[in-house]
């Protein structure tokens, strides 16, 4: 009895603590800022929201893309905040499109947001055409490049100038961008075409040149006709041509035709004129080679006279030693002590 009172007394405050104990909301997901970014570095992005549990050692805040591997982000903001959390993702070369983001607190409940993250293709610039346009002139611009689908702006930048604008801007696709310039009393200077994306990512760096709208027309002949003609490095047609729309001031003139000497000169062109020029085309003097005639070798026979002298032959001279007196005493000597012996013995 006195077991089954403690088990219902025990069960009964395992009830109690269950029912007393506060269950934990899990989070939840109600804007993302920015809601995307290049693949060209990092980017700081803050989640708003309910119910955030996360530290930076503890809960993740991922993106998520269905047969990619997950990009998990530093988080920066202070534990202690519960509706909005701030996170780094790096996102260099990682895939463009649409990912999920998830936010998994510490006990490991998790929300994913209701609207994906956008990762864009880097912005490149790569031409535009055309490169130049006159003062006072409207001028309509295409831009060619990639990752360009999201341009919210495209302007025209040169320090100490303020920034000039196309209005409106035309057509974006991911590959090229289209814009109107107005260069109503603009200066006449090189500038730089740049864009910029709908989070404020901006990408400069091609030139684009404001001409003066002082023109002038070349008139031009030559003797022989048929010369390629360039004014300032750019091709014009051959002579005799017409070349109108120049700039004031000096440019530079050349004519090349085969056979001939290339023809330049530096030609000044005034405003509403029409300087005319007559190009006198010499003519390459062809150096000829002249054969000179090899005379053939001719031998001579030569007799020589062969005179032979006798030479007197030199005969080895002998050369007398005189004997040494010592010799004689020791044969003498010799002589006597063989006598005596023959002496003895008889």
């Amino acid at each position: 009895m006195n077991h089954r009172y403690l088990l219902a007394c025990l069960a009964g405050v395992l009830l109690l603590v269950t029912l007393v104990s506060p269950v934990a909301a899990s989070p939840s997901i109600t804007s993302i800022s920015p809601p995307e970014g290049s693949n060209s570095g990092s980017l700081i992005v803050t989640i708003a929201g309910s119910n955030f549990n996360l530290t930076p050692s503890q809960g993740t805040v991922v993106l998520m893309r269905s047969g990619k591997s997950n990009i998990t982000a530093s988080i920066s903001s202070p534990a202690d905040n519960t509706d909005r959390l701030t996170c780094r993702f790096t996102l260099t070369d990682q895939t463009p499109g649409t990912w999920d983001v998830v936010v998994v607190n510490q006990d490991g409940s998790s929300a994913t947001s209701p609207t994906p993250f956008t990762i864009r293709s880097t912005m490149t610039l790569t031409s535009v055409s055309p490169t130049s346009a006159k003062i006072n002139d409207d001028v309509t611009v295409k831009v060619v490049g990639t990752g360009l689908s999201d341009v919210s702006h495209l302007y025209l930048y040169r320090s100490g100038y303020t920034n000039l604008s196309a209005n409106p801007l035309g057509t974006t696709e991911s590959t090229y961008v289209t814009g109107t310039f107005d260069l109503t009393n603009k200066a006449e200077e090189t500038y730089q075409v740049c864009v910029r994306d709908s989070v404020g990512t901006e990408k400069c760096g091609l030139s684009f040149e404001v001409t003066t709208d002082q023109l002038g027309t070349i008139d031009l002949s030559s003797s022989p006709s048929g010369a390629s003609v360039y004014v300032d490095s750019t091709y014009k047609g051959t002579s005799p041509c017409i070349i109108p729309s120049l700039a004031t001031g000096s440019h530079s003139v050349k004519l090349i035709l085969n056979g001939y000497s290339d023809w330049s000169r530096s030609v000044k062109v005034t405003n509403g004129g029409n300087t005319t020029i007559v190009a006198d085309l010499s003519p390459v003097v062809t150096a000829t080679a002249t054969t000179v005639p090899t005379s053939k070798p001719t031998t001579v026979k030569t007799s020589l006279k062969v005179t032979t002298v006798k030479v007197p032959t030199s005969w080895a001279r002998t050369t007398t030693t005189k004997a040494s007196p010592v010799e004689g005493i020791v044969i003498i000597g010799a002589i006597c002590l063989g006598a005596l012996v023959l002496i003895r013995k008889n």
